[in-house]
């Protein structure tokens, strides 16, 4: 029973260390190719930059939220979340698969007769 229970702990051991030592070989593998292999650098345009100056700022919007604008907003979402509230609710007599399956099999079981003594 010892000598099982040694051979147990000598294999786990093992099997830990080399898990251990293949981990550090793919962190070591992962940070050499992060290291020598880089992205190349985007060329940036020169023509872009002369469109990028023609370009005028745009003015500022108020600071004042635009309160009618908030309020369609808000009554387009809640109008949303009706419409789909009520699409996803179920009627009376909705059943899904494993309901109609017992319900099939309650149906076409044969009845028991009923004697009277």
């Amino acid at each position: 029973m010892d000598n099982n229970l040694l051979l147990a702990l000598k294999i786990s051991g093992i099997g830990i260390v080399v898990l251990l030592a293949a981990l550090a070989v793919f962190a070591g593998l992962v940070s050499l190719m992060t290291r020598f292999l880089k992205d190349k650098p985007e060329e940036e345009e020169s023509g872009s930059e002369e469109e990028v100056e023609g370009i005028d700022e745009p003015e500022l919007a108020s600071v004042e939220p635009d309160l009618s604008r908030v309020a369609a907003i808000a009554v387009a979402l809640a109008r949303a979340q009706s419409v789909f509230a009520a699409s996803n609710q179920p009627t009376g007599s909705f059943l899904n698969s494993w309901g109609q399956f017992h319900l099939n099999r309650r149906l076409n079981s044969s009845m028991p007769t009923r004697r009277t003594r």
